[in-house]
């Protein structure tokens, strides 16, 4: 199929209407506040694709300082794909965080999508599962806590060793955004443990979850299913967390997709993945 000249501009606030579009076509789960969301964190590192006079495609960036940059919300028209758009939004979606000097670029890929990274050079991490089911009503210890807004320094801190970067901007947006959704575990003044949660489009979905003690983890997900009760929830976790495919299990998340987490450079900030039970998610990290 007849490639086409692609010109990028920034995205615009009256451009969330045509990624909603393309999102919903993909069947994908963000809302407009997600959009809203990566046009306040990374302003200049939002892109519509563009030829001559119409939208053709979408691609957004955040960047997490100079460690690494993260791409997502690579869309196209169903009509336009084939021509080369994907290739050009994921390319300067990349040269966008390598302009700013991130020393890596990283991505969460489905496995069609896996062959176009590898071409680029991208390199396997770690796998992932998207987890499906639903909230329900459950006793919960009382070492669990909803979050206070002096509580958000240290959550953010706790963040940044298991994420592998300061992502203080996105985690402060989701408490503001969503301030009942936020469930913490501290043993004396310290943090050992919290789970977010936000809604979708299709369904709610949990994560960050980041836990330091395996015992404290269950807690905190008994938390956010008694918070959505009822509810369908999506939750994506690294497979190299083995407790937490083993808490999906027991209460019966079922696989709905895969996904491969890859990156482009070198990959000095990997964080602690074994200390992730769900990701904040693929379009962010």
């Amino acid at each position: 199929m007849e490639k086409v000249k692609v010109e990028m501009r920034l995205m615009r606030k009256e451009d969330i209407p045509f990624g909603m579009k393309l999102k919903n076509i993909a069947g994908w789960n963000q809302l407009e506040a997600d959009w809203k969301r990566f046009l306040s964190l990374e302003p200049k590192g939002c892109f519509v694709a563009m030829a001559e006079d119409r939208k053709i495609g979408t691609v957004t960036t955040i960047c997490y300082g100079a460690k690494f940059s993260w791409v997502g919300m690579v869309l196209v028209p169903p009509e336009e794909r084939r021509k080369g758009i994907g290739t050009a939004l994921l390319r300067y979606g990349i040269s966008y965080g390598q302009r700013k000097g991130v020393e890596s670029v990283r991505l969460d890929a489905t496995p069609l999508g896996k062959k176009l990274y590898n071409t680029l050079g991208f390199k396997d991490e770690y796998r992932l599962e998207r987890r499906e089911g639903k909230g329900r009503s459950l006793e919960v210890a009382g070492g669990v806590s909803v979050m206070k807004q002096e509580s958000l320094g240290k959550l953010i801190a706790f963040d940044e060793s298991s994420f592998g970067a300061d992502r203080g901007e996105v985690l402060r947006r989701l408490f503001e955004e969503y301030p009942d959704n936020c469930f913490l575990w501290e043993e004396g003044k310290d943090i050992t443990g919290y789970l977010m949660c936000r809604p979708g489009y299709n369904a709610y979905q949990i994560g960050p979850w980041i836990v330091e003690k395996e015992e404290v983890a269950e807690e905190l997900f008994k938390a956010a299913l008694n918070k959505l009760s009822g509810e369908k929830i999506f939750f994506d976790v690294p497979l190299v967390n083995e407790n937490a495919v083993r808490i999906a299990d027991k209460y019966g998340f079922q696989l709905q997709r895969p996904f491969i987490r890859m990156y482009l450079g070198e990959n000095r900030y990997p964080g602690r993945p074994e200390k992730i039970y769900a990701i904040s998610g693929v379009e962010k990290g």
